[in-house]
């Protein structure tokens, strides 16, 4: 390869990578930056919000199905009979069957054989004229003879269910039921879909925070370490001081590696909670004092679980399946109801044979009365029953769940903010702790065990808070779940 042409290839080479570098950039999708952003991207690309959304939308065209019963079932029908050797009349042979092939080129005799009409003598020759026979007309002489029988006809027909018993008008109702099933499934759907972007969005902040205090902690030990060596080179501490400075500082560092590889991981599961791509980069903003600090609110369990009853979709859910179970026993109670049904139909033949009138019509009505349907009915009603007993159960069930919901969330409430209370003066005091260690330290008062006993408190107090504040707003975020807020 001459020098031009490898240039030439160099130069192709970074163009290509140039090209797809600023594609990349162009289809890189912004960062996310805030919750309520966070939550409208959720909202908008959730698979599981989407699903829902196709479930009431296929429950409406199940509806449409129900109701089409209701309306008119017309239909159009024509028809050509084309009787081959039509000539012959009805008494002919029958049609040849599928297999065989019939002659394109049939054997035509002819009609009147020779012979037939004399020679006719003129008239003044004889004493009275011989009539002369009328020949037989063309095409033979059998039944139906000179008759087109070559049919064509149009029949248009209208039929309508009158829906005597009600069935209809049932199965309408249970997909109005089926349908608010769906609109307060997608309700819960959007409420997990909210609080899972809460929590995750909260994880995210605690990893971060957790990232800043192992920072600081790396920080802290460097300077130790160099005070350490300072004293030693002083010949005032051992050599062993420098010794311990130096594995703390290695255990911080490792502790902030692994806290920056779970931010790495907590962005990816956020970006995942919000159904978008996992490497959609996010950069949240540090996040702000929050109100863990301050007195916890009043929260009266007692109206907090009536007013989670009045809200909840699960338990409104829990009463449309008793309703529907009440539905589905008319509907099976109706199976061998009688049904009641009328016609309409009209028929054109342009070429009738036997008929003298071009267009017919009639109209009918029609009552079917099942006699037996082998028990079916019965069993389908009774399997409805045990539908409608499962349902009460199901009630129960849903209603003590939502009460262990909202008092296991004012438990977790009480108890991070409980936690956050004790964490702030805690790091209070491990914060002059550590100050009074580094001071003695350097005085020659203490050793650097102390320093590092006083350090590992104060990383232990400040984890704490961050654990703390971070509990606090994902409880938070549980109770206004289990109080059905979205």
């Amino acid at each position: 390869m001459n020098q031009t042409l490898r240039y030439s290839l160099v130069a192709l080479l970074l163009a290509s990578a140039s090209a797809s570098l600023t594609v990349a950039q162009q289809t890189t999708p912004p960062p996310i930056k805030s919750l309520d952003q966070a939550l409208k991207l959720a909202q908008a690309n959730s698979p599981n919000l989407r699903q829902s959304k196709e479930r009431g939308l296929r429950t409406q065209q199940t509806i449409n199905q129900i109701l089409a019963g209701r309306k008119p079932q017309a239909s159009v029908r024509a028809s050509y009979t084309r009787l081959l050797n039509g000539g012959s009349g009805f008494g002919g042979g029958g049609a040849a069957g599928g297999g065989a092939v019939q002659n394109p080129f049939p054997v035509l005799l002819q009609t009147t054989p020779p012979g037939v009409q004399p020679v006719q003598l003129p008239a003044s020759s004889r004493a009275e004229a011989t009539p002369t026979p009328t020949p037989a007309p063309t095409g033979g002489g059998g039944f139906g003879s000179g008759v087109d029988l070559n049919q064509q006809s149009v029949s248009l027909s209208v039929t309508q269910n009158l829906d005597l018993a009600g069935v209809i008008r049932l199965a309408n109702q249970l997909g109005d039921l089926e349908l608010e099933v769906q609109a307060l499934d997608y309700k819960r759907v959007l409420m997990d879909t909210n609080f899972n972007v809460r929590s995750s969005y909260y994880s995210l902040l605690r990893a971060e925070s957790l990232v800043r205090v192992s920072e600081a902690a790396v920080a802290q030990s460097q300077e130790a370490l160099r005070v350490a060596r300072s004293q030693f080179s002083a010949g005032t501490v051992a050599q062993f001081d420098v010794l311990r400075a130096q594995t703390q500082l290695a255990n911080n560092q490792q502790t902030l590696i692994s806290a920056r590889n779970q931010v790495a991981l907590s962005k990816n599961a956020f970006a995942n909670s919000l159904g978008i791509d996992p490497g959609t980069p996010v950069e949240l903003a540090p996040p702000t004092e929050t109100k863990e600090k301050d007195a916890l609110p009043t929260l009266e369990e007692a109206k907090l679980i009536a007013a989670a009853f009045a809200v909840r979709p699960e338990a409104r859910q829990a009463e449309i399946s008793l309703t529907k179970a009440a539905k589905n026993i008319q509907l099976y109670g109706r199976g061998l109801a009688p049904s009641l049904g009328a016609s309409l139909s009209a028929n054109y033949n342009p070429n009738p044979a036997f008929i003298s009138n071009q267009t017919t019509g009639s109209v009918s009505l029609g009552l079917t009365v099942p006699l037996s349907d082998g028990g079916a009915s019965k069993a389908q009603t009774e399997a409805a029953r045990s539908d409608q007993r499962a349902a009460e159960i199901q009630k129960e069930q849903y209603r003590n769940g939502i009460k262990a919901e909202v008092q296991q969330a004012l438990i977790a409430v009480k108890d991070a903010h409980e936690r956050a209370q004790t964490a702030w003066g805690a790091v209070e005091q491990a914060r002059e702790a550590y100050r009074i260690a580094q001071v003695r330290f350097r005085e020659g008062v203490d050793t650097q065990l102390s320093v590092n006993d006083a350090q590992t408190s104060l990383i232990q107090a400040e984890t704490n808070i961050v654990n703390a504040r971070y509990d606090y707003l994902t409880a938070l975020a549980r109770l206004d779940r289990a109080l059905g807020k979205e």
